[in-house]
């Protein structure tokens, strides 16, 4: 087991949490499997996120296993988050992390997060939120009732406004919050960045280096998405009838056997009019608040093993302005750049430079700077 002896409890306002000392890092306290949302089964299937219910009709369970109990237990626990936080934190930056689905549910994330925490003295949070059909499944389209995907969207939108409203009890500043992650993830820390309802929330955002093309469906190719769902769903005969009460296991099964042909699940973002999507950098440059991004690209043309760190202002329909530059040796152990300068943004707004010859002369040689350009969504 990973974490070691109890520690005292977090009072919120939906009840007290438990944590407990981690085994690899003991300065670091860790909160598993809390709940930022009711449980999205039976009538909040295919709904925004609802309220989250007492802490007396909820168990932290969540976050000890890992979807052992079958899709009907993955399903009831989505909507939960861990915390790390170092044991004596008071005030402390928050980090939002949000990973790619391949590395979200296992051990191995939970280790990293508790190890930024441990290295950077700050407070980690690693929401969960619906993926595949239950987080993204469009059927406006083809039946009333239901809504236009992006639930999983709208569920990391809930957890970031409960870590905005939790982060004093365990140690941290919710005006500080820093939104980042891999993969998918780093797209949607993108978006809650820009959004309107969640941009007033977000102090800083990382998008890492190698972070692929964010993917935004039409209305039109998500309809079709979700007519094909409806025809491998419904020729399943534990399938059929209402949707909000179809087995966990049959709709897991449904999505396998669609993402089968491709590799890959079809599902995803779909853009409409409440919430639109296009140009990654037109969205930070309309953010109703000012955020700090900080942009990573590797220098291997340059030097090996050096991450180029730029900080940009971006929000307020102001065009971007370059604050700072930082090129850094990129960690062994991280070929996205999770190191010094990672974590000095996350505390400070800066990236800290690299006591470096090598990326001290980089930095110098650099010229004919580029305007800000994340990519358009597709």
């Amino acid at each position: 087991m990973p974490y070691l002896t109890a520690t005292p409890t977090v009072a919120l306002s939906e009840g007290p949490v438990q944590g407990r000392r981690h085994r690899r890092f003991p300065q670091v306290r860790a909160f598993c499997g809390l709940p930022y949302a009711a449980p999205p089964v039976s009538f909040l299937r295919f709904a925004p996120p609802a309220p989250c219910p007492r802490s007396d009709s909820w168990s932290p369970l969540g976050g000890s296993l890992r979807g052992g109990l079958g899709a009907a237990f993955v399903e009831a626990t989505r909507l939960t988050l861990d915390v790390w936080t170092p044991v004596d934190a008071a005030d402390r930056p928050v980090l939002v992390w949000l990973d790619d689905e391949r590395r979200a549910h296992d051990g191995w994330s939970r280790s990293f997060c508790a190890g930024l925490a441990a290295e950077h003295g700050v407070v980690v949070v690693a929401p969960r939120h619906r993926t595949g059909a239950l987080g993204y499944l469009d059927l406006t389209a083809l039946r009333d009732g239901f809504g236009n995907g992006n639930f999983g969207l709208l569920d990391q939108m809930e957890a970031l406004t409960w870590v905005a409203t939790h982060a004093r009890a365990f140690g941290g500043d919710p005006t500080t919050i820093t939104v980042s992650g891999r993969g998918e993830g780093a797209h949607a820390a993108a978006l809650l960045a820009g959004l309107p309802r969640t941009s007033p929330l977000v102090r800083r955002l990382v998008l890492p280096v190698g972070a692929p093309p964010i993917r935004v469906q039409t209305p039109a190719q998500a309809a079709r998405v979700g007519a094909a769902f409806l025809d491998v769903l419904e020729a399943d005969p534990a399938a059929r009838g209402d949707l909000r009460e179809v087995d966990a296991e049959a709709i897991a099964r449904a999505e396998a056997a669609l993402g089968r042909p491709e590799g890959h699940l079809p599902f995803g973002l779909v853009a409409h009019d409440d919430l639109p999507f296009g140009d990654l950098t037109e969205l930070l440059h309309t953010a109703p608040t000012s955020v700090d991004v900080l942009v990573g690209s590797t220098c291997a043309e340059r030097g090996a093993g050096l991450t180029m760190w730029t900080v940009w202002r971006c929000g307020e329909d102001r065009p971007a302005e370059r604050v700072s530059t930082a090129v850094v040796r990129t960690p062994h152990r991280s070929g996205e750049g999770y190191g010094g300068a990672f974590g000095a943004f996350v505390r400070t707004g800066d990236p800290a430079p690299a006591d470096d010859p090598e990326a001290t002369a980089l930095l110098r040689s650099l010229i004919g700077w580029q305007p800000l350009d994340l990519g358009a969504a597709r």
